[in-house]
This record gives structure tokens, sequence and C-alpha cells, in this order.
């Protein structure tokens, strides 16, 4: 695990990393769009404290949360870049010429941590997104004992609806499918939606929650949801 502590040296300048066993020499001659993207508040800073994965953005490096939240990241020399998942505290800036997200943070802290269940990291899935064409047919849980004759769910389209037909256990036998930037199972409440991605060329996962621990697991089929939740593997017509 990577972590990194930073430490103001002065407004408008850059700062210094140090980590476990080292550090990094500062850069003692900050480019105007770095000053631009590190005008700290003039009153007392108020840190915030985000989770999310680095992407490179249009103007500055930006985090996206697992909820879709999206902030402006003045990195400096933090060795962090898109791809990695981080705690990331700092505060927001003032002023910034990043355009994009709800706010640019200058960091105090950024640790790398493991990603949860939800996060909507594109490698994992190939970077295949979830379609109406990619779902619909007969699905098993991948495996030794997969047997396409009794599959664990059917997916179809109904008016206005991409519906999922299987034993849920503690729900109906139907529950629809939510596309798009989250795709997911939606249960009843108070059962949690179970988020899904794609395990390309013909495979979906089905995740539990990341809600917390208390998570009751749900069966899908002979599959139960739990841990990393459970890949299924598309059968042929």
């Amino acid at each position: 695990m990577r972590q990194k502590f930073i430490s103001t040296l002065a407004i408008g300048t850059a700062f210094a990393l140090s980590a476990c066993g080292g550090g990094e020499t500062p850069n003692p001659d900050p480019t105007e769009s770095e000053q631009a993207t590190q005008t700290r508040p003039a009153d007392e800073p108020s840190l915030v404290t985000v989770e999310g994965r680095i992407e490179e953005g249009t103007e500055c490096p930006i985090l996206r949360t697992p909820d879709g939240e999206v902030y402006a990241l003045s990195l400096g020399e933090a060795d962090f870049g898109p791809g990695d998942y981080v705690r990331f505290t700092g505060e927001e800036a003032d002023a910034s010429f990043c355009m994009e997200g709800q706010a640019t943070l200058i960091p105090e802290n950024i640790e790398q941590i493991e990603p949860p269940a939800r996060d909507r990291d594109p490698a994992r899935s190939g970077g295949i997104a979830l379609t109406e064409d990619y779902l619909i047919g007969s699905w098993v849980a991948k495996g030794v004992d997969a047997n396409c004759d009794d599959p664990d769910f059917t997916v179809s389209k109904s008016p206005g609806a991409l519906v999922m037909e299987a034993d849920i256990s503690r729900h109906d036998r139907s529950a629809a499918i939510a596309l798009g930037d989250y795709p997911r199972l939606v249960l009843d409440e108070p059962m949690d939606d179970l988020p899904m991605e794609a395990r390309g060329p013909d495979g979906v996962a089905i995740l539990r929650p990341a809600t917390d621990a208390a998570y009751d697991p749900v069966s899908i089929g002979s599959a139960t949801i739990k841990g990393d939740g459970v890949v299924f593997v598309k059968c042929s017509d």
C-alpha cells in the first residue's frame, strides 16, 4: 500500500511529499498552471476525504467515486496517477483552472486502498459496457457444474424495462435491471441493489453491495452473491 503525506510550504506554491522510508524533492519553481491549481482558501482550511479512482481529465487529473461524484485533483509530484484507487484527503481550492468536477482538491494525504465491489473500473470489465443485447438471454454461474439446461436466470425485454427472471431469495421471481453509468439488479426495499459489470466477452458479474458488513447474501438460482460476487456466463442460443 502506498501512502503519501503532504505538508504545505507556502500559499500558492509547491508542496513536499514524504513517504515511509523516503521523500521527494518539492518543485522550487512551480509553473503558472501549478500555482493556479493550488490557490488555497484564505480562512482555516476545511478538509474533505473522498475515495475513488483517478482518471485522466481535460485539464487536470480527476477522481471519480463509485457513486459518480467527480473532483479535480492538484497532484503536484504525488506518485499517483490514472488507474489508482485512493483515499484522498485535502482542502478545496478557492480558485482553479481545472474545469471538471464539483471542486478542485489540494492534497494533504493520499493513500492507495482496495477498491469496493461497486467500483466501476473499466479494466475489470475489459471496457465492455452492459447493454440490453449483451444481457438478454440465459445465464449460468461459471464453474465446472455450469448447466445451461438449467440456467440460474434469464433476462428479457418487457415494455419499459429489462427484467431478470430467477429464483431470488427473499424476493419475487423477477427484478428489473438498470443500465447506464451504474448497472445494477434493482431489488425491492429493504434489500440493497446488486451492482453488475461485464466480464467480457460473454460474462457478467453480479456483486454484493458496498453498503456495510450487515449485507445478508442473496441467492440467485444456484449461486449466492457474497464475497467478491459471482460471475455468470451466457448460454448459447
